[in-house]
């Protein structure tokens, strides 16, 4: 899944808990999806990092 497609998921997963219309069970699943879509999306932030710096790293060397 793409950062940005996580991110508008974890966005509309909040606008459902702040409007308070779901059950406990509700809440619980969409609290972990939206846990599991931010842990995937720090990943992928981690690994861009990495990348970047990567780039930049071969730049000076070169």
């Amino acid at each position: 899944m793409r950062y940005k497609d996580a991110m508008e998921e974890v966005e509309q997963i909040l606008s459902r808990l702040e409007q308070g219309r779901l059950d406990v069970d509700e809440m619980a699943a969409h609290v972990k999806r939206a846990v599991d879509l931010l842990q995937a999306c720090r990943v992928r932030l981690t690994e861009a990092d990495v990348a970047v710096k990567k780039i930049f790293e071969d730049l000076q060397t070169n």
